[in-house]
């Protein structure tokens, strides 16, 4: 009796399914995978966003006339990146 209290309570168990069934654990770390590698996408691209949204701040900055170190201040935006391209000053 003792024993098939165990087995009821390890096929029972959300940890264990898949466990004894090579292809339903093979399916089951490859939807882990793909959550994964979906959730450190949208990351990616979040942050991709929020740069490419500081940069476009900052041309428009820069062409009101507002000093590049001061634009670098309140962007946060290194020197090294390139916020006169894509900028006519008149």
């Amino acid at each position: 009796m003792e024993v098939a209290k165990k087995l009821y309570e390890l096929t029972d168990n959300i940890d264990n399914i898949g466990l004894y069934d090579p292809e339903k654990r093979r399916r089951e770390e490859e939807a882990l995978k793909i959550e994964y590698h979906s959730k450190i996408a949208r990351e990616e691209g979040i942050e991709d966003s929020a740069k490419e949204k500081e940069k476009s701040i900052a041309k428009n900055l820069l062409k009101i006339g507002i000093p590049i170190k001061d634009i670098i201040k309140a962007t946060g935006l290194s020197k090294k990146t390139n916020i006169n391209a894509d900028v006519n000053i008149l």
